[in-house]
């Protein structure tokens, strides 16, 4: 076995060599792979992302990941993808969630492939434009599928994806991103386009069903108009804010959405005390079920937490055995809390604090932009969904911690290419 992986590793680097192909450009090629499809579903990018580290593996390129060693950014990355597998060891369900939450932590890898490239040569902004032509070509799917162009995926305008809660996250993410492009833009054609493409993202968001989504948006929409327009007043912020919340209710889809939770929320306010807010499980809003659950059992193990996929089986053990499964807490502290305890709280802490400082700092370059903003939105967004365990947005985390790698302060370079291309 050792013999036939020297010979394949050797066969690789013949194949490289004799193409003229540096296997840096390779992984890199792949890794826009990875951004480009990131909007149109889970496998694509996954096979493009597999392909990258085969590459960073056989080509030696993984001998780069040493120096990294010694960057604060990578530090809370170690523990966050041990932790998993460590709690395999005391988890009541080992063999059934336990090992699949464990063995996602392979996502980790893409975060150290593409930390590995030299960001000195090669076009940061091809990574990040990639992704907003996906998202863009998805919304237009999307849009289609409204106007009934197009049948809708499984019921919902998502384009070329299923489903909806990550799809969302990304498309604030792409709004984000295109306000800063905005501000940096000179040519009024490229404005226009930028204005356009925000538009394009806005309407699909809001044919979309996902309210965490809304919310994600509402919360950060003043720190777009800031990105857009540096010398606005915050009583100006806040007249735009009124208008754009007031655009998105027009919406019959939002629409939709306002009123079924606002009659979630009555049924609580109405129900008995004891079977109201997550005392027993109800399909009026069943997070609230999801979160009590989620709180009742980390007190009970607030050191180490119940293991890695353990929330659904003790969580059958505390409540009616009528009650149905619930794989995760959809929260991503708490599904920190339940799982890994204090520890689990710490660390889930120490690697958002990391992406923000760092995104923070850099904020006016486009590397530091998109890491604060992604950090943001996953972190807002992770108050209703467990962003760190979905496989799109997790996706999302493990790249945005290995672009910290091409900041300045990481990299050596002096300024990121912001220019669009």
């Amino acid at each position: 076995m050792e013999v036939f992986g020297r010979k394949m590793i050797s066969r690789v680097r013949e194949a490289l060599s004799k193409a003229k192909l540096s296997s840096e450009g390779l992984v890199f090629c792949c890794f826009v792979g990875v951004f480009l499809t990131m909007p149109i579903g889970t496998s694509p990018p996954i096979i493009f992302g597999v392909l990258g580290v085969f590459i960073w593996l056989v080509s030696g390129m993984v001998f780069r990941v040493k120096p990294l060693f010694k960057q604060s950014w990578l530090w809370p990355v170690i523990p966050f993808a041990i932790l998993p597998w460590l709690g395999l060891i005391y988890t009541p369900d080992p063999w059934g969630f336990g090992i699949d939450y464990a063995g996602k932590t392979y996502y980790w890898l893409f975060c150290l492939a593409l930390a590995s490239l030299s960001f000195k040569n090669i076009e940061l902004r091809w990574l990040i434009e990639a992704f907003l032509l996906g998202l863009a070509v998805n919304a237009c799917v999307g849009i289609m599928q409204f106007a009934g162009v197009i049948a809708p995926k499984q019921g919902w305008f998502s384009g070329l994806t299923r489903g909806y809660n990550t799809l969302t996250v990304y498309l604030v993410l792409g709004i984000l991103i295109c306000a800063f492009y905005f501000r940096e833009a000179e040519e009024q054609k490229k404005r226009f386009g930028l204005i356009v493409l925000m538009m394009l993202y806005f309407f699909h968001l809001i044919i979309m069903e996902g309210r965490a989504g809304y919310l994600t948006f509402i919360l950060l929409f003043p720190f777009m108009i800031k990105t857009l327009f540096r010398k606005v007043s915050m009583w100006e912020i806040a007249l735009v804010c009124v208008l754009i919340v007031g655009g998105m209710s027009f919406s019959p889809v939002v629409k939709k959405r306002i009123e079924l939770t606002v009659s979630q929320l009555k049924y609580h306010m109405s129900a008995a005390p004891d079977k109201a807010w997550g005392r027993e499980y109800t399909v009026h809003q069943d997070r609230f079920y999801m979160w009590k659950g989620a709180i009742q059992l980390f007190l009970e193990n607030p050191l180490i937490g119940v293991g890695t996929g353990g929330y659904s089986a003790s969580l059958k053990e505390t409540r009616d055995s009528d009650d149905p499964v619930i794989a995760h807490p959809h929260n991503n502290i708490l599904y920190m809390a339940t799982s890994y305890g204090m520890i689990g709280i710490v660390l889930f802490i120490w690697l958002f604090w990391e992406l923000l400082r760092n995104g923070w700092k850099e904020k006016n370059t486009l590397v530091g932009h998109l890491v604060l903003c992604a950090a943001l939105v996953l972190f807002l967004n992770g108050l209703f969904n467990t962003t760190i365990l979905d496989a799109g947005t997790v996706l999302l985390l493990t790249l945005v911690v290995g672009l910290q790698r091409a900041s300045a302060g990481f990299s050596g370079r002096l300024q990121p290419d912001c220019a669009l291309a």
